[in-house]
């Protein structure tokens, strides 16, 4: 299946879709845009955050935490106010990347080699995810990582999925929300490296990944249990970044790209969002109950 262009624009690196159930809106992220962007009622809203950004995600109380480049920060996405929260990894070698909440309302960061964004020198195996309760306490989840990205829970929320993107694979892990801990960590499945780098993820309601792939052109779906891809969604880009679910019945999908490193004359819609009616429910974009 082919996604459609849903919202024009130029994101450098398009990341980060959360769609709004509430409003009915769409937000994501331009990580070397710095901004925040949102479209409602046929309008895109940009708030500029001052330096490099990975995710922003919808907190209970109102506004957004996003991770930025000093850190976690809790933004008012109309102003574009912000207020330091932490930095769980003040290592001037990364940055924070993908994130999300998890369906019990912890918030969940993961950070990069920032290598990988310039070229410069060799990625090390030196950042991680983090984990923040509604407390406010944080915690480490997972160390070692070259570059953090996709996450994605079961319906229960206790299997935890992640990617390592520069491992290509899907890691799979029990989670117990109790103690906010992960055990028994293992491969799920091996992603050919002729598919792209495997970077943002969401599931599905029948327990199905969604990944979209750098480099790829495309968003896949695969069977965590197996690692064969079962549908494919092309983009009339190679760079795409990341996908949610949304939208009134919860069966589209969301997608993000960027221009970063992209022939433009070839590709002039790269760093546009796109849309596609994929026929499957999947899981909403949950809120930070902090």
């Amino acid at each position: 299946m082919k996604a459609e262009l849903y919202i024009r624009c130029s994101c450098i690196n398009g990341e980060g879709p959360v769609w709004d159930e509430a409003r009915q809106c769409l937000h994501f992220v331009d990580v070397f845009g710095n901004c925040i962007h949102t479209w409602e009622n046929g309008v895109l809203s940009a708030v500029e955050v001052g330096e490099n950004i990975g995710c922003a995600v919808p907190r209970s109380g109102g506004g957004m935490v996003a991770g930025l480049l000093s850190g976690w920060y809790a933004v008012d996405p109309a102003s574009g106010e912000k207020r330091f929260l932490c930095d769980p990894e003040s290592n001037p070698r990364t940055r924070c990347n993908d994130g999300k909440a998890d369906p019990f309302g912890n918030l969940w960061i993961g950070n990069m080699s920032r290598s990988l964004d310039s070229g410069a020198g060799e990625a090390q195996p030196e950042a991680g995810l983090y984990c923040m309760n509604p407390a406010g306490q944080v915690k480490p989840m997972l160390t070692g990582l070259y570059l953090g990205n996709g996450l994605a829970w079961s319906g229960d929320g206790r299997k935890f999925y992640y990617i390592d993107t520069m491992l290509h694979n899907v890691q799979v892990f029990d989670f117990d929300p109790d103690t906010l801990t992960l055990s028994g960590g293992h491969q799920a499945f091996a992603i050919p490296t002729e598919l792209g780098l495997p970077d943002g993820m969401t599931i599905d309601c029948e327990g199905k990944l969604w990944i979209a792939m750098f480099g790829g052109g495309a968003v896949l779906r695969f069977d965590p249990d197996t690692g064969a891809v079962l549908e494919r969604v092309e983009l009339p880009c190679p760079n795409v970044t990341c996908a949610c679910f949304g939208g009134a019945g919860m069966d589209e999908l969301f997608i993000t790209t960027g221009t970063q490193g992209t022939d433009l004359d070839s590709y002039p819609l790269a760093g546009s969002v796109f849309r596609a009616s994929v026929g499957v429910k999947g899981a909403p974009s949950y809120t930070f109950r902090g």
